[in-house]
């Protein structure tokens, strides 16, 4: 197997499994709750899983970037482990609350180490990564509609059984917590640097990784003395200020989209009444989800075959798609037959928009090599912004202009 395939399925696996845990959650909110009879506190199981996101990223940004990265991800892994087996075997549903914010929080942080640590790679396998977060998204969304599937309304013993299938639903997915420290230990090789070490770089770990002519890759050249008269000059702060205004307008596009298409996935939870749609299908809030988390995994697995540099191309139609999924809600002007295919094209936009940033982040000339992993790091608590921001957006429509709708 070639560097390249190895390091493309390695990456690939890191994405997969870390957001599998978080999307699991956020796919069987309902069965969770349900199971404590807690039905009508949904949300908190979704606000739970983002509760400290920010705080996380922001750890990993601002504190713990030059601490090793086989340090971070057994740290995650470990955090993952927690977060499953807590969840798992949750008495009652405060502490399976608790437990998810663990494991929300496990997500969150896995994700900014790893967007990091392409920063010593080849930029296009930043598609492995997103395409592996993709695939997660389908697998927690089918994990959800199986779990519709197999309890009835009717059934005497609803909350026992659904208590038994989350048990075993988050006690089956621990093992691939084992799967996830071994794409980063046994099958991702890190390219071989040829620059000097840094002033602050003490093994070679912690190197910057560059594009050698001999591998195929390109070179960086970074003027280590330009490096280290910038570190004796710059305080923290104001590098942190300095890689913050570099990545500003990619960081507005991504918190935009995220705000646009969590508010128009939200809209999909009142888009139809049961009575408009044919009864043998999936819930069909579960179906829709199903259908974004497909276009997700397409567009997040683009990046290879084209690359979109007008990232604002794709906020300003998600903001169309925001505006006619919060038209259509209140309306109902959509054909039913029409819904799933524009729930797909929400995922196709949101997933490009993810993937090309952090790929323009990984590839642009403008970001310093030794303020790469910060820059990307910053983008990346966007994202949480955006999530924030957009599901926000969405209890305030809920609860105000689409209440009785």
């Amino acid at each position: 197997m070639s560097a390249i395939l190895r390091n493309w399925f390695g990456f690939f696996l890191l994405g997969a499994i870390n957001n599998l845990p978080y999307v699991i959650v956020n796919s069987a909110a309902n069965t969770i709750a349900d199971s404590f009879g807690e039905k009508n506190n949904v949300g908190l199981v979704f606000g739970a899983n983002v509760a400290l996101a920010a705080v996380v990223k922001s750890l990993n940004t601002f504190f713990l970037l030059k601490v090793s990265f086989t340090i971070r991800y057994v740290v995650n892994g470990c955090l993952m482990l927690l977060g499953l087996f807590g969840v798992a075997y949750a008495f009652s549903f405060w502490f399976a609350l608790l437990c998810i914010v663990v494991s929300g929080s496990s997500a969150a942080f896995g994700e900014n180490v790893t967007l990091g640590f392409l920063s010593r790679f080849p930029s296009k396998l930043v598609n492995a990564w997103s395409s592996g977060t993709g695939m997660a998204g389908l697998l927690g969304a089918t994990i959800y509609i199986i779990f519709g599937c197999t309890v009835s309304d009717k059934d005497e013993n609803k909350t026992d059984h659904l208590k038994h299938l989350t048990k075993y639903a988050f006690l089956l997915t621990t093992p691939v917590v084992l799967l996830y420290w071994v794409a980063y230990f046994l099958v991702i090789r890190v390219p071989v640097s040829q620059a000097p070490q840094s002033v602050n770089e003490e093994s070679d770990e912690s190197r910057p990784i560059l594009k050698s002519d001999s591998g195929g890759y390109e070179v960086d050249e970074i003027d280590n003395s330009s490096v280290q008269s910038i570190e004796h000059r710059e305080s923290e702060l104001k590098r942190i200020w300095r890689c913050l205004k570099l990545v500003s307008w990619l960081a507005l596009n991504l918190c935009a989209v995220y705000v646009f298409e969590y508010v128009a996935r939200g809209c999909a939870a009142k888009a139809r009444p049961s009575t408009e749609y044919n009864i043998g299908c999936p819930e069909l809030y579960a179906a829709l989800q199903l259908c974004y988390q497909a276009g997700v995994f397409v567009s997040r697995s683009s990046v290879q075959m084209f690359i979109i540099k007008r990232v604002d191309i794709l906020s300003l139609l998600q903001l169309i798609n925001m505006v006619v999924w919060i038209v259509d809600v209140h309306y109902k002007f959509l054909p039913v037959a029409v819904l799933p295919a524009f729930m797909v094209y929400v995922g196709l936009l949101g997933g490009a928009s993810y993937v090309n940033i952090f790929y323009l982040l990984l590839h642009g000339n403008k970001f310093p090599s030794e303020d790469r992993e910060l820059c990307i790091n910053i983008v990346g608590l966007s994202i949480t912004l955006g999530i924030i921001i957009g599901t926000g957006l969405e209890t305030l429509l809920f609860n105000t202009l689409l209440a009785n709708d």
